[in-house]
Parts: C-alpha cells; structure tokens; sequence
C-alpha cells in the first residue's frame, strides 16, 4: 500500500506538496481504514477535490510517473528526454519526488531528483520493525558528478549484479535496469508497481477531451475483458446490479491478417427477450466509461493494488458513483485492501467520507498549486457536514467566480 508522497516542482507544484494516507489511532476504527503488518494504519480511500485547472490532475500523475519511472524506464530510447515536465516548463529545472510504500512486510522509502534530461539522484531505503522502533537502511543511492561526468553509485545494502554499472543511463531507474539483470527484489519491486492501476498519463487523463483516442481505449479495454474470462464475469454481474439495462456482453477477437479485430455485441432482456446490440455507439457514454472503470478496479481488488483515477463521476449518476467507492470499503469486496485515490466534481461525496480521506487542491495567487488534507485545517469537526461547508467555501479549493 502506499504511505505517502511528496512532490517539489512537479507541473503546476513550484513548492513541495504532500499527500498523506496514514491515520493515527484516534481516527475511527472502521472499514474506511486498515491497519497493515508493520502495525501501520492507512487510509484505503482518497478523494482529490478543487476547482478546474487548480492542479488536481497533477497530483495524481504522481503515482502513474513512479509506475512508469520504476517499471519501464529502461525501456525508453537512451537519448529520450524523461515524461515529464517541471513547474513553468523548464527543460533543466530539477524536479523532487518521493514516495512511501508497503510491500511484504517491508516499508521502502524510494526518493530521486530528475529533470527532463537526466536522473540527478535516486535513492532506496527500507525500514525495518524491531520490538521497540523503526530502523531504515540505505539499499543504494545513486548521485550524479558533474565534475566528472558520471554517477557514484553506492549499492552495497541492494546486491546488485557485477557490472551493473555499465548498464546504468540516464534516463533509467535503478530498479527498472537491475530488473532486466534478473535482480529479485528490484523484480518484486517492480512486480508491486505494474499491478497499480490508472486513467492518467502525463497529458492528462485518457478520458479528457483533446487526447481522446476512443477506438484504441475501447479495443484495449474489451481485449482485456476477453482475456480475462474471470474479471469478465465480475464486470458483468456488476452491469447488471447497477441496472444499466445490460445483462452481459460477448467479445469475439478474430485475426484478419496481421490486424486483430474485436467483434462486441451487449446483451439486454426487452420484454423478456434478449436483445443484442453490435454497435457500442449505443450505449450512453456512462455505460462506456463504466466498462472502461471496471478494467481498472477489478484487477486492483484482484491484487489489492492501488488504483488512481481522475474524474471517476465522469458521465455517472452520484449513486454509481458511490458504489464504486463503496466497493474499497467493504473487505467483502476488497479482501486485499486495494487503495482508491480519485479526483472527482461531485462533491456530495464529501458527506460520505473523513475528513482524513479528503484533499483539497487549489493554485495560490502565483499560479502554483497547493495540497492539503481537511484534517490539517483548523477547526474541522469529525461530525462536521463537509460536503456544506465546502460549498460555503470554509476550506478553500472553491472556484471564485466573479
């Protein structure tokens, strides 16, 4: 599970930004919260809220750039420029991330400083549990020298392969290049972070408007239905208690040359008759965006992953809405304590939830972002109504429209 992160000159954050999910032992013990085996307890709900452009994307691209930093940086061309961009866009301006994150029992904390152009620092630590405390130990830090143009890497807590250093780039974590050398813990690292699940890429989101590339997401989307049998029939038993009109849907994938083609058909019952429909542009854009929900929450309830999703109301009724939240409650539904971090403008929700689970983003009068939790504000009540105060604009994060 994820502790924390924290971001410095990241998008529209020119200032350090953290977002917190563990709770002390005061806040209430219920389904909205577990308590991990290093004796941690962590919040398995996160709602982002703000006006538009106040940097609620940004916040969640964190975790998806970390996937993509520690699964497949190595991937990329070594020449390529890194996937993301500092506050105003400045190509050599350096960019500080960090996150916290439970695997196996172990809480690694995974730091580095990068621009687009190169990794200036990375480092990994691990903390340990004894009887009385915590213990953390460096398992390797990576600096560049400028002066001589080259890195000092210090690795002995990792056990890194002989020779590794010829391998090491630029543009390449650590962990994503020792995986290619068949490292088993930067594997089991990287295991933990291809199983996170999201809607957001460094443009955004794959929903928004000006990067929509509708054919690819559905075809992507109802290949993995197809392939997974399993997550199919958890998908449509879900259609169907939603009462969307659907009783199920059949894909057929079929090879025509060197192109894989997709032949999809959704099933209603009309008058006890079963209807088949073979053009998804019949479906109202709520069904498609559910379809495209449902391949990422059903596999992250399968592995008790993470999920990140911006705009998780868009296109739904508010009471879709707080079913799929409820889904991460229950440990009928997410007997692994998946994590639902989500953004979303329906701000009823906000009635639901603690104020631990709540945060607030809003860009100051220089254009910078900032991020806080409701608990941090003073005076929050936890028998406050949220969703009220909010709306009268006791929190900050409203639009102020003149």
């Amino acid at each position: 599970m994820i502790h924390s992160f924290t971001i410095k000159n990241f998008y529209s954050f020119k200032d350090a930004g953290h977002v917190d999910f563990n709770v002390n032992d005061k806040v209430p013990d219920t389904h909205n919260y577990v308590r991990t085996t290093t004796n941690t307890r962590l919040s398995k709900l996160a709602v982002v809220i703000g006006p538009n452009a106040s940097g609620k994307t940004n916040i969640l691209k964190v975790i998806p750039f970390l996937k993509w930093f520690i699964v497949d940086s190595f991937n990329a061309h070594p020449d390529a420029i890194n996937p993301i961009k500092s506050f105003l866009f400045k190509q050599k301006s350096e960019i500080e991330i960090s996150v916290e994150f439970e695997m196996k029992g172990s809480i690694y904390l995974y730091s580095f400083v990068l621009n687009e152009l190169q990794i200036v620092f990375e480092e990994l630590k691990v903390k340990s549990q004894s009887e009385e405390r915590f213990t953390t130990k460096s398992l390797f830090t990576r600096a560049w020298d400028a002066k001589n143009n080259s890195y000092t890497l210090k690795a002995s807590g990792f056990g890194l392969p002989e020779n590794f250093e010829n391998i090491i780039r630029k543009n390449a974590s650590i962990v994503a290049s020792a995986t290619r050398l068949n490292h088993k813990l930067s594997q089991e690292i990287g295991h933990y972070w291809q199983n996170i699940q999201s809607n957001v890429i460094e443009e955004g989101w794959v929903g928004d408007p000006r990067y929509l590339n509708n054919g690819q997401r559905m075809f992507d989307t109802f290949s993995f239905f197809h392939d997974n049998p399993e997550i199919k029939k958890q998908a449509e038993k879900l259609l169907a208690k939603f009462d969307l009109g659907l009783d199920g849907f059949e894909i057929k994938k079929e090879q025509a040359g060197n192109n894989v083609n997709l032949n999809i058909q959704t099933i209603h019952t009309i008058n006890k008759e079963k209807i088949k429909f073979s053009n998804l542009s019949y479906e109202s854009s709520g069904t498609i965006h559910l379809f495209m929900l449902l391949k990422l929450i059903l596999p992250a309830l399968k592995t008790g992953s993470p999920v990140i999703i911006d705009e998780l109301d868009a296109s739904l009724h508010p009471e879709m809405l707080m079913a799929l939240v409820t889904m991460f409650i229950f440990p009928e539904s997410n007997p692994h304590n998946a994590q639902l971090i989500f953004s979303t403008h329906n701000h009823k929700i906000l009635e639901t939830l603690d104020k631990y689970q709540i945060i607030l983003v809003e860009k100051n009068q220089q254009g910078s972002s900032e991020v806080w939790r409701l608990d941090e504000v003073d005076g929050v009540r936890a028998d406050d109504n949220y969703y009220a105060k909010y709306i009268a604009g006791a929190y900050g994060a409203k639009p102020t429209i003149d």
